[in-house]
């Protein structure tokens, strides 16, 4: 009998210790099935995970700036003296306007992707439907740089510092004469967000040159107010709103007398994971080199890459 009962109390043993134990296993996979996702800190972790991967890939270039394609542009007073056989009467407003641009590593720390880059963008305008003139490209901008980029996740309260960059600028639209237009700069720039926003600070000084002796002398500064217009300071902003990315950026030269600067409003809409439609408003100095003194009001549709 006591053997009988000794079996019976250790069959139930094993019956209530092998409940305790699937119960303990079936908490744990509920907590974790049920667990909210990771909470988002930085509006730009999507895009911050993806350029670093980018850069990782030595068979891949990185996005720098936005790259897209404007097929209808339209612009409210171009410059007439960019190209030959262009002229105020037979200029059009309407004209395609693309961007491309890109990073390169040139070293880069083994923990993260800080490190020297090299970036490049241009930008054109053409003019596609002026079959009066050819077709021509009527400017472009070459803009090579060279800079440092501290990439780290510091968080302080509900904001995220994504990184840092100082470095040197080179812009020019390639002519020559009365039609050439460049600057060389120093730099700084921050990028910091949080769950909704990024915010963009970038400072510049630009490096002083020598005054031309004549206006078709190939040495010397070719625009030497250029500062005026443009200032030395650009500010960004960008979030979404619904399934629309918004991205302003602000230049200002921060004077009270007689201030200048621009505006650019960026709206994107995903039309897949890899393209947006683009609808973009400029307004002010800097549309583009040849344009840097002359105020200009631009509206712009097409296609660009997505970016955030």
């Amino acid at each position: 009998m006591q053997v009988k009962l000794y079996l019976r109390l250790g069959l139930i043993i094993k019956v209530v210790v092998m409940t305790l134990f699937c119960s303990t296993i079936y908490a744990q996979e509920t907590q974790q099935t049920d667990a909210e996702p990771a909470k988002v800190t930085s509006i730009l972790e999507k895009r911050s995970k993806a350029d670093n991967a980018s850069v990782e890939n030595p068979f891949s270039i990185a996005q720098h700036r936005l790259n897209y394609l404007l097929p209808v542009s339209w612009v409210g007073d171009p410059n007439d003296i960019t190209a030959d056989g262009i002229n105020e009467g037979n200029l059009d407003s309407f004209e395609a306007k693309y961007q491309i641009s890109m990073k390169l590593p040139l070293y880069l720390h083994d923990e993260d992707s800080s490190g020297l880059y090299f970036g490049f963008t241009a930008m054109s305008f053409w003019q596609v439907y002026n079959n009066a003139v050819s077709k021509p490209f009527r400017e472009t901008n070459y803009e090579p740089e060279i800079f440092y980029s501290w990439q780290k996740e510091i968080k302080l309260l509900s904001f995220e510092f994504n990184q840092l960059q100082f470095g040197f600028n080179h812009q020019s639209n390639g002519q020559s004469g009365l039609r050439s237009r460049s600057w060389n700069r120093l730099f700084v720039s921050a990028l910091f967000s949080d769950a909704s926003a990024f915010y963009y600070v970038k400072a510049w000084y630009r490096i002083p040159e020598d005054a031309k002796k004549s206006p078709m002398d190939t040495n010397g500064d070719d625009n030497p107010d250029i500062t005026h217009f443009l200032g030395h300071v650009e500010l960004g902003f960008g979030t979404k709103l619904g399934n629309v990315d918004v991205l302003t950026l602000l230049r200002n030269n921060l004077k009270t007398s007689d201030n200048k600067g621009n505006i650019e409003l960026n709206l994107s809409y995903p039309i897949s994971s890899r393209y947006n439609l683009l609808l973009q408003y400029f307004n002010g100095y800097g549309d583009s080199l040849i344009d840097y003194n002359r105020h200009q009001q631009r509206v712009s549709l097409g296609i660009q890459l997505a970016f955030f």
